[in-house]
């Protein structure tokens, strides 16, 4: 039975089970970040599997594999989310084609002394327009709030590289848990490419993670050597879809 997530054993259970999973380390920080009481993200939890969800703006989240398939269908269709992303295996379950995917890969970081440095200014508009450069960009409004709300909360952490007083990269970790977190963009002026700042970036990212799992939702056909030269490995696949108009069929 999925059930809401309402009570404090729920909410336990829940981020217990989001420890050891890229999805997972997004609900997790997400909690950390939010709490549970907003309006705009909602939690359930399959009785009997380590299945777990999140709406948030639209977004469903799916960490784990559901458990019973048919339940799991017919709550998608209750709910009705404008777009999923979940692991392969989740996805062949609820019977949904890709719009995107890739691959989750991981690394485990060494303990050590580093840690996440106290909050300060970061200069999160000119992170946004060298992402928008990338074309690794949304909508700025929900990407400045978000970020600047986790930087001060120790749930994100941005790193940027300056070259002549430009901007010449930045790394974004967007969701940071107490076991892992998601590097979810990193980014480098497409003319200072090629001198080590994407490199130099993604150590520094780790450096300030010391314990932690790192994992980064790989896009298929993107940066593959890259990070395989940096020891991160396959952890899993992820699958990102739309919810169209018909709500009644498979979801495209």
């Amino acid at each position: 039975m999925i059930q809401f997530v309402e009570n404090d054993q729920q909410k336990r259970r829940l981020l217990q089970l989001s420890e050891g999973t890229a999805f997972g380390c997004k609900m997790a920080a997400f909690v950390r970040s939010y709490g549970f009481d907003k309006g705009f993200a909602c939690f359930w939890l399959e009785e009997k599997s380590d299945c777990a969800y999140c709406l948030m703006d639209g977004l469903l989240i799916v960490s784990g594999t559901p458990g019973d398939p048919e339940e799991a269908r017919q709550f998608l269709q209750a709910v009705g989310p404008e777009a999923l992303i979940a692991s392969g295996a989740a996805a062949k379950v609820l019977e949904i084609a890709p719009v995107m995917q890739g691959e989750v890969l991981k690394k485990i970081l060494p303990a050590g002394g580093g840690s996440l440095p106290a909050p300060q200014e970061v200069p999160i508009r000119e992170i946004y327009g060298l992402l928008d450069a990338c074309n690794m960009a949304g909508e700025f409004e929900p990407f400045y709030l978000d970020l600047s709300l986790k930087l001060r909360r120790g749930t994100a952490l941005a790193l940027t590289e300056y070259r002549n007083k430009a901007l010449a990269g930045c790394a974004v970790v967007s969701s940071i848990s107490h076991s892992g977190a998601v590097l979810s963009a990193l980014a480098v002026d497409e003319r200072l490419r090629g001198q080590g700042i994407g490199s130099g970036l993604l150590a520094a990212a780790e450096a300030q993670l010391p314990g932690k799992t790192l994992y980064i939702f790989r896009e298929q056909d993107e940066n593959e050597r890259f990070y395989r030269k940096h020891r991160y490995e396959h952890e899993d696949d992820w699958v990102y879809t739309e919810w169209k108009e018909n709500r009644h069929g498979t979801l495209f």
